[in-house]
């Protein structure tokens, strides 16, 4: 008969069996690959406030989309090194920038959550919000894909950065399973709207109810409410009338490179 301890420890072994397969896989899948931080711009009401970073991989003469490579990423250490080779590349593209930036200007990055449990990256964050204290703002972007799982080690960390002037943004809120049960007590600044949520149709947004009920929350907790996905004049008026004023989206951009964002946006927006 087989104990409890000899099934558990079987599991333990094909965990990590499947873990280990999975890396092969997705490293021979990224062997010759380069991680490019594009950036696509944020507004509020028309005037560029920000920019969230967010990776393609340059793979074989074309840009790719990392949607095939997020899970299987996210799954093991891969991530971390992705976002650490993000942040580095793009504090070293704006310790070598010449032109003014907005006021209150901010530098986004998505991470999981279980990357507060890495040293790496909270060095290579840290070492970025020292660099441009009182020029660029970090905000970390805790995407909701799967399971947020905030362990207190991950909480402390957050409070920790979030002491140091670090500010937390739900990304893709809406889409997952919510971090809602942690805003209260943790240091979210923002709730990034999921595009599922900012859809219009005829005239109307099609998750109005919802929409109201998370912009009373965030009016109670202080929290600015971004309104992600926004493609038509439709929708950015119809969340502009609900008083959501911060968006990103197709209206004004798509994702664009460092040097591009720079030169398009930041230029012409201080122009």
């Amino acid at each position: 008969m087989i104990s409890t301890k000899m099934l558990m420890k079987a599991e333990r072994f094909f965990i990590k069996a499947r873990t280990l397969i999975r890396e092969a896989i997705l490293s021979a899948e990224l062997t010759g690959a380069e991680f490019v931080p594009y950036v696509q711009p944020v507004y509020k009401a028309e005037k560029i406030v920000g920019g969230e970073v967010l990776l393609r991989v340059f793979k074989d003469g074309v840009l790719h989309s990392p949607e095939k490579y997020l899970s299987a990423m996210e799954s093991c250490e891969v991530i971390n090194d992705v976002t650490c080779s993000l942040v580095s590349e793009v504090t070293s593209f704006f310790e070598g920038y010449t032109g003014t930036l907005p006021n209150d200007f901010y530098i986004s990055f998505n991470i999981c959550a279980r990357q507060l449990n890495s040293s790496r990256v909270i060095e290579a964050v840290t070492d970025f919000h020292k660099k441009f204290e009182g020029q660029i703002s970090l905000v970390l972007e805790i995407v909701e894909r799967g399971t947020a799982a905030l362990n207190d080690f991950s909480l402390e960390t957050m409070q920790h950065l979030t002491d140091t002037g670090v500010q937390f943004a739900i990304d893709d809120f809406g889409s997952g399973s919510s971090c809602i049960k942690y805003v209260e007590h943790v240091g979210f600044s923002k709730i990034k709207l999921d595009k599922c949520l900012t859809i219009a149709c005829e005239g109307s947004l099609v998750y109005p109810s919802i929409i109201d009920a998370i912009i009373s929350l965030s009016h109670k907790l202080g929290i600015q409410v971004i309104a992600e996905g926004v493609e038509t004049w439709e929708q950015l008026n119809l969340l502009n009338a609900k008083g959501i004023k911060v968006y990103q989206g197709y209206i004004s951009s798509r994702p664009m490179s460092l040097n591009e964002f720079c030169q398009k946006i930041l230029t012409n927006y201080l122009q």
